[in-house]
């Protein structure tokens, strides 16, 4: 592990700063991506406490250039992306679809599912050439179920899932590897602005209640996830849906035993 370069899109902040740190703290040689210019330098200055090797790149995913840019960038300095974490999210998009402002929704759906897209179309190439890769795309709230008042980060989640099923379908014959993660209810600035802003109060009561009930997971959970994904230690779970609140011997039980192959994976239920 010592030696794998991992890149983790929108890790200025949140699980995916949490995830840098975390993975830096493994040995794990970290580029972290990120809009902001200051969060990218306070990142940065946390990542060098554990080497001087560590990087931070401005890129927004919604522009294709930069996804593209920020991957030569990587392989100029570091040779190699080993394992890629498409973290990047956004959910401004709160209240009746038809009320929200189309250019909240549009973006939520940009940054979830078109950023993850243009990550993908850069990175796949760069893991096929050198004869591994590991993909770990970030879903959420709504990928299995309703999310009332939230349908744009809920459509876009659901599709980042089905994207990665259809990706390892893809990549078969290849020693890439797809994976959807469920990062759990994080204490971060997303979920502060779901339970603290007016339009949030309004329309996602239940939100503050879920911690109330101790429902969201600890800063270390998804990127110790993010980790047993990219060690290798869930790999019956490529294309499928794991999700953090999931134990790790149950989820090797449920792989070694499962009759249907559909387990974790969206389907109509009839």
């Amino acid at each position: 592990m010592e030696k794998q370069v991992v890149v983790i899109t929108g890790a200025t902040r949140g699980i995916g700063r949490n995830t840098a740190l975390f993975f830096a703290e493994k040995g794990f040689t970290v580029i972290g991506t990120g809009r902001d210019s200051e969060k990218l330098k306070e990142v940065q200055t946390e990542l060098e406490k554990f080497s001087p090797h560590h990087s931070m790149f401005s890129m927004d995913v919604t522009k294709q250039a930069d996804v593209q840019q920020v991957v030569e960038n990587v392989l100029e300095k570091y040779g190699r992306i080993d394992v890629w974490i498409n973290n990047a999210g956004a959910f401004m998009a709160i209240g009746p679809t038809w009320e929200v402002k189309p250019e909240d929704w549009i973006n939520d759906v940009s940054t979830n599912l078109f950023g993850t897209f243009h990550c993908v179309q850069a990175v796949v190439p760069v893991m096929l050439n050198q004869g591994f890769g590991r993909i770990i795309n970030l879903v959420g709230g709504g990928t299995i179920g309703a999310f009332k008042y939230g349908n744009g980060y809920g459509t876009s989640k659901t599709a980042i899932a089905r994207l990665t099923e259809n990706l390892v379908e893809e990549l078969a014959e290849t020693p890439v590897k797809v994976f959807a993660l469920d990062p759990g209810l994080n204490d971060t600035d997303m979920t502060r602005y779901q339970r603290y802003t007016d339009v949030g109060q309004q329309y996602l009561t239940g939100i503050e209640s879920l911690f109330e009930q101790n429902i969201d997971v600890p800063p270390h959970q998804a990127p110790k996830f993010a980790f047993l994904l990219a060690a290798g230690e869930l790999d019956e779970y490529v294309g499928r849906v794991v999700s953090v609140y999931d134990d790790l011997e149950q989820l090797k039980t449920v792989a070694a035993n499962a009759s249907d192959s559909d387990f974790y994976k969206l389907r109509l239920k009839k």
